[in-house]
């Protein structure tokens, strides 16, 4: 059964800097949060116990929703507690996470695959299928440096396509493509959110939220309120 589990998850950022106290103040007044002697509570003792269904992370920009997300995808380890999750899980919190700006777009193609655990005997057909659906052409053999955001965006939502899995993890980076490219966009993450058995959506506009998700956790200042 897929399935997630946190107990008492906290999240520490260091402060590693001489000037502590300065820099304290301004992360404070920036971003609200729980400033202590030399780090920051990023995330502060997160319980969670998750089935199939649709679930919101709703909070204001610095409330710890996206970190929350990047503890599910593995990206950060949490400081303290405990994270337990049964089920293969497809990250839609950075896009270009993973992404090398010195290879070419092909590359980047076929190592994100890798990266994704893709049976070798599968790479050659998913790379032509992606290559097919960038419609980015000769672009895809230079280096990724050289692609525009809008190029970069297209490139990486097009291998996240095809990415299997039980669980799916999304930010609100959707926002970041073009009028045009949204309606596809909507489309497939649509269909990717059917085909999981657990979806969680972080954002700030509640309507959007009530809207599609089974229940809705309200964070605040790295916490579960």
């Amino acid at each position: 059964m897929t399935k997630i589990f946190l107990q008492n998850v906290s999240l520490h950022y260091p402060l590693k800097n001489k000037n502590i106290s300065l820099r304290k103040k301004i992360i404070q007044n920036i971003f609200d949060k729980n400033i202590k002697e030399n780090y920051i509570e990023a995330l502060s003792n997160i319980n969670l116990d998750i089935k199939d269904g649709i679930y919101g992370l709703y909070g204001p920009n610095g409330s710890g929703k996206t970190t929350l997300l990047k503890i599910l995808a593995r990206i950060f380890e949490p400081t303290i507690g405990i994270v337990n999750i049964n089920g293969s899980i497809s990250s839609l919190i950075n896009i270009h996470f993973g992404l090398n700006e010195e290879l070419s777009g092909l590359e980047n193609i076929q190592l994100k695959l890798l990266i994704q655990r893709t049976p070798r005997n599968e790479i050659k057909y998913l790379s032509e299928k992606i290559i097919n659906d960038t419609k980015l052409g000769h672009y895809l053999k230079l280096p990724l440096k050289t692609y525009s955001s809008g190029m970069k965006f297209r490139l990486a939502f097009f291998i996240v396509k095809y990415f299997k899995s039980n669980i799916l993890l999304m930010d609100e980076w959707i926002t970041t493509a073009d009028e045009k490219f949204r309606e596809e966009v909507d489309r497939i993450v649509n269909k990717k959110i059917l085909s999981s058995d657990i979806t969680i959506i972080a954002s700030h506009n509640i309507e959007r939220l009530k809207k599609i998700c089974n229940k809705i956790f309200y964070i605040e200042n790295g916490k579960i309120i």
